[in-house]
């Protein structure tokens, strides 16, 4: 919630020591910590507690842009696209949306909220539109419906629908909502049913839907987008 890490890599971080508290390292079985109060380091940085006010963002997210903050390989990021906003917020992508995709991400330091929205037990829809290769047959729709086997393992039913022809010859406009968040997963689950992705976009997160904003721009949520998204995850 400070924006260090990730809960999983924070408990990578604390089990390698490079966690202090009050200057002592946390002991294996952990330590309950009195935010404000307590002192909390990594490898020797004070971790301040994340803003009482929070920050929250839409962005419409264009093809070779990283949902990332940090890239070791120093592609482009989604963050990079927020001119002028001061580093202290520390805002970071909630969810993915792989390198070649468009469309719309949620940027916040509600640590709380990203997390529940990210987490499978509140099944938090995302919808996207879909250009495929061919036309998907009857058959092949009530199979993504139904869920496809992944190598994670089967998807949870989908809703899709063929909304109408691609730009291109031979190609199909297809809209597809889908409650999980496994890596590049619309478009593996398209591949299982013979029908090759070649381009996507995510109109929709929960309640929160992209309109009218314009590919490479952010804006502010308004407070109902927020008062909605954190109803859907039950704050």
């Amino acid at each position: 919630m400070a924006g260090v890490a990730a809960r999983r890599k924070a408990d990578d971080l604390i089990a390698a020591g490079r966690v202090t508290v009050n200057g002592a390292r946390t002991p294996p079985g952990g330590l309950m910590v009195r935010p404000g109060r307590d002192v909390v380091a990594v490898d020797g940085s004070e971790v301040r507690p994340a803003p009482a006010e929070h920050h929250y963002l839409a962005v419409n997210k264009p093809a070779g842009y990283l949902s990332a903050v940090s890239d070791r390989s120093r592609r482009p990021l989604v963050t990079s696209l927020l001119r002028g906003r001061p580093a202290t917020e520390r805002l970071h992508p909630v969810g993915r949306l792989d390198l070649d995709s468009r469309g719309l991400i949620l940027l916040t330091d509600d640590g709380e909220l990203s997390f529940r929205l990210q987490h499978p037990r509140h099944h938090v829809e995302k919808e996207y539109e879909a250009i495929i290769r061919g036309r998907p047959s009857a058959e092949a729709l009530e199979k993504l419906r139904q869920g496809v086997v992944l190598e994670e393992g089967r998807t949870a039913p989908a809703q899709v629908k063929v909304v109408g022809g691609g730009p291109d010859a031979g190609t199909s406009r297809v809209r597809i909502v889908i409650r999980q968040g496994w890596k590049r997963q619309v478009r593996r689950s398209f591949l299982v049913v013979g029908h090759r992705v070649l381009d996507l976009r995510r109109v929709r997160i929960g309640p929160l839907r992209i309109g009218d904003l314009a590919e490479g721009a952010a804006r502010e949520l308004t407070t109902a987008e927020v008062g909605a998204l954190r109803r859907e995850v039950g704050l």
